[in-house]
């Protein structure tokens, strides 16, 4: 081998060996590039998903939540709903009691809201008015010291009876008390079914 072929050899030979460590470390760049890059994609994976759960679980909370606000006010609902039934039930069950019970009550409510002293007249619906006991005007008389006195008018209720005293009508209909009592009447009611 001459002089120019040691020469070119040894170019090549270092032409090799350059172009080799810059092949290396272009690869270990590369490398290390690479795995820089996967543990940033790593991370923000990590991030998307971390964010995504925590998103899943308001949504999730958020539903429970609502699921459980509609249950609540859909048993709400039905609880309104079956006491109204039962205040409406037992409205209808007073109309509809046997003549005695009825004007027995009739006579209770009439103690508890005619005015002692002062004269005045009680009217009942058409009814009620035709089938009155027959001794129900002397009773009348007893309970209110002689004060209170069947009129032949009748009134426009359900049941129960309309007092007058000087012009001025109380409405004591079973309407009207059912109407006044109402509140006190779903509370009791709540109270003996959902307590």
């Amino acid at each position: 081998m001459n002089g120019l072929d040691k020469i070119l050899q040894q170019i090549k030979e270092d032409s090799d060996a350059a172009v080799a460590k810059i092949k290396g470390e272009a690869e270990k760049s590369a490398f290390d590039n690479k795995q820089k890059i996967l543990k940033e994609a790593e991370k923000e994976v990590a991030a998307i998903t971390a964010k995504t759960q925590s998103e899943c679980e308001d949504i999730k909370t958020r539903s429970e939540s609502s699921a459980s606000l509609v249950k609540k006010q859909a048993m709400l609902n039905a609880k309104q709903k079956i006491i109204s039934d039962l205040i409406k039930k037992a409205h209808k069950s007073l109309l509809s009691l046997p003549e005695n019970e009825y004007f027995s009550i009739i006579k209770k409510m009439v103690e508890k809201n005619s005015h002692k002293n002062e004269q005045g007249k009680i009217a009942f619906n058409k009814a009620d008015s035709k089938r009155l006991p027959k001794d129900f005007g002397n009773a009348l008389s007893q309970l209110s010291n002689g004060m209170l006195t069947l009129t032949d008018d009748t009134a426009n209720i359900d049941g129960g009876f309309v007092l007058i005293y000087g012009g001025i009508e109380e409405n004591c209909s079973f309407d009207a008390i059912f109407s006044e009592k109402y509140d006190e009447l779903q509370d009791e009611v709540y109270s003996l079914l959902f307590s």
